[in-house]
């Protein structure tokens, strides 16, 4: 199975100059993790002929109005996805910003507690997808960039078997790398696109 993961910028290798064969044949979802136009999303849904799930990035607001057409928001919900758990938390830390999509920790914290009883038995979670990064891991010393102390939570308690986020950009030269492991978690940053390949 075969996700691709786009986030926080239009890549030209999937608009400007994209090129079907150049990618797998099998997409069978498309991931968002944030900070991307509307109908660039819509967009790879149709080029790509696969769903798409998301989380809102700070930036992205105007999603009150217009979402992305045929795309499903994940934000504190629980999807299963042909077998896979997936979950969802949009937004970055507060950071004082008229029409961000933001939240306290201590919101965050809240929204994930909404969600964790369906893990209290032992279900296990394959999948998080979030906008911003988990705190000490991939995030920045900024406010705005400040990763969640919640998610850093969710990969030492619950090792998720994927942690996709977004918001640190690769080119902000914090000298990350895209892809860490973490208590056996792995840590993906989405910045422009990434394949996962849940085969390989």
């Amino acid at each position: 199975m075969k996700f691709l993961v786009v986030g926080d910028t239009v890549d030209p290798l999937l608009y400007d100059h994209f090129r079907r064969e150049r990618f797998p044949d099998n997409i069978s979802a498309i991931l968002s993790v944030g900070d991307l136009p509307a109908w660039y999303l819509s967009y790879l849904m149709s080029v790509f002929n696969a769903p798409l799930y998301y989380v809102r990035g700070n930036h992205d607001h105007s999603y009150d109005s217009n979402p992305p057409e045929g795309g499903e928001d994940i934000h504190g919900k629980v999807v299963n996805f042909k077998g896979l758990t997936i979950i969802g938390f949009e937004g970055s830390m507060f950071y004082h910003s008229p029409n961000a999509v933001q939240y306290t920790e201590r919101e965050m914290w809240w929204t994930w507690t909404k969600m964790r009883w369906r893990f209290m038995f032992g279900r296990k979670i394959d999948i998080v997808l979030t906008h911003a990064p988990p705190f000490g891991i991939h995030d920045a010393d900024d406010q705005c960039h400040r990763g969640f102390l919640t998610f850093s939570k969710i990969i030492h308690k619950y090792r998720p078997r994927y942690f996709i986020h977004g918001h640190t950009h690769l080119n902000y030269g914090l000298k990350q790398k895209r892809v860490d492991i973490v208590n056996g978690t792995t840590v993906i940053n989405g910045y422009g696109f990434y394949i996962l390949d849940l085969d390989e």
